[in-house]
């Protein structure tokens, strides 16, 4: 009987766990944790002006399924994050992505700003916001950040082990030098 019982606890955890797993998933909504560089870095090479790959890339990014992008004069990135009437997820699920942490929409920013240049070529510059007036928005410029960093974007194009380890680990993740960052870079409202 006991063993019966033992087995019936794990199914049910098990169940339980693929159940929140799919739930998770069916937003669509990628936190960092769920990127793969090496998937994303297929994209490397990108140029401002082809819009399905440039569309692709933000689909890859985290938050990227709950947005919307601008391309302006041919050098200047402007993604707008928001609910759509369209999308795959409701109000409350974009709100538990970027609200829930206090430093979630910090670490996103600085993670798709530094991606976005390092895939696409000819941007110099990416502005990030929320479609509501007052969250947050930032607007980085290619030559400042780069100068932040402790290599080109070119040279992380062709490493994802270092694009890992030095900016993701070591910028995005690190409070401090996160927040140094964003002393040349300050969010508005």
């Amino acid at each position: 009987m006991k063993k019966w019982m033992y087995i019936l606890l794990l199914l049910t955890v098990i169940l339980s766990a693929c159940s929140s797993q799919a739930t998770q998933n069916e937003s669509g909504i990628k936190r960092i944790e769920d990127i793969s560089l090496k998937q994303l870095s297929k994209h490397k090479g990108t140029y401002l002006g082809d819009n399905s790959a440039v569309h692709q890339i933000l689909l890859d990014l985290p938050g990227g399924a709950i947005r919307e992008f601008e391309i302006i004069e041919g050098k200047e990135l402007d993604v707008t994050y928001g609910v759509k009437e369209d999308a795959n997820y409701t109000e409350e699920q974009f709100d538990a992505f970027w609200f829930d942490e206090k430093d979630t929409i910090e670490k996103t920013y600085l993670y798709n700003a530094i991606a976005l240049f390092i895939l696409i070529n000819n941007v110099e510059q990416v502005t990030l916001k929320m479609n509501s007036n007052d969250e947050p928005s930032v607007t980085f410029k290619r030559k400042q950040l780069e100068k932040k960093l402790p290599h080109s974007f070119k040279e992380y194009k062709d490493d994802t082990a270092l694009w890992q380890k030095e900016l993701v680990d070591g910028v995005v993740k690190s409070k401090e030098k996160r927040q140094d960052v964003y002393k040349a870079f300050p969010m508005q409202k």
